[in-house]
């Protein structure tokens, strides 16, 4: 029983690796997320029992491992959905003249676009509210069936699944700057126009503030559509799940 708690606990704290929120070190520091793997492995114990434990120590070593890289593959598909919206947020950020506008995002710890951190903000609080932390525990407990404990590490099924992901991220980032980026180029296509109008004009007075205003308008107005956009992403991304651990 103490090597499937072991082993349970890895794949669960393996998750909170690779999943957002869980795996931000200001939000849930290592310490707590140890505690709460610890606390979440006795309830899927029963689901995971197996005939497969390892019994020498280098086996359970290498068991545990394989564990950890399970729960960060099922962790890893939810990431590549906010990583698509703050690759969004940076695009719009630089078509807006902000490019040195940085801040340090709470969700990698390093400094990114402020735009970009605010549809990761945005993204996370709507991941809570659609119970998306409650999805990714259900998908832990469900690959169990698709992945037994201390049974041989499916790398090539674990790759296909995150490359598959994340090759799409970068589409989806692109998809969701898309109105922004294109406001974008009327404006600056409509201040190339009058600066070859009229040169004695100083476009460079008027063109970064009428970017900047035209580009938070923009931002605000397609607010809601990248809501509607993550709800679609969230209900692919629980469907690649469910696809990785046979649900």
């Amino acid at each position: 029983m103490i090597v499937l708690f072991a082993l349970v606990m890895a794949r669960v704290f393996g998750l909170f690796l690779g999943a957002p929120i869980f795996s931000t070190q200001r939000v849930m520091p290592r310490r707590i997320r140890m505690m709460l793997a610890a606390l979440i492995a006795p309830a899927l114990m029963p689901a995971a029992m197996s005939d497969q434990l390892p019994q020498d120590g280098f086996a359970v070593t290498v068991a545990i491992a394989g564990e950890l890289a399970i729960g960060f593959a099922i962790g890893l598909l939810t990431r590549f959905v906010f990583a698509a919206f703050q690759i969004a947020g940076t695009i719009m950020g630089y078509q807006m003249g902000l490019a040195m506008a940085n801040v340090i995002d709470p969700e990698s710890n390093r400094q990114v676009g402020v735009l970009g951190t605010l549809h990761v903000t945005m993204i996370a609080v709507m991941f809570l509210l659609v119970d998306g932390h409650h999805m990714l525990i259900r998908g832990l407990a469900t690959s169990f069936e698709a992945f037994p404990v201390g049974g041989v590490l499916q790398t090539g099924v674990l790759a296909q699944a995150v490359f598959a992901s994340g090759g799409s991220m970068w589409e989806a980032g692109a998809r969701i700057a898309a109105p922004v980026t294109g406001i974008m180029l009327l404006i600056n296509g409509m201040l190339g126009l009058i600066n070859r109008v009229m040169p004695q004009m100083s476009i460079f007075n008027i063109g970064f503030p009428l970017s900047a205003f035209a580009g938070y308008m923009a931002v605000l107005l397609t607010i809601p559509e990248s809501a509607s956009f993550f709800v679609r992403a969230y209900a692919r991304v629980e469907l690649d799940i469910a696809r990785l651990v046979g649900g």
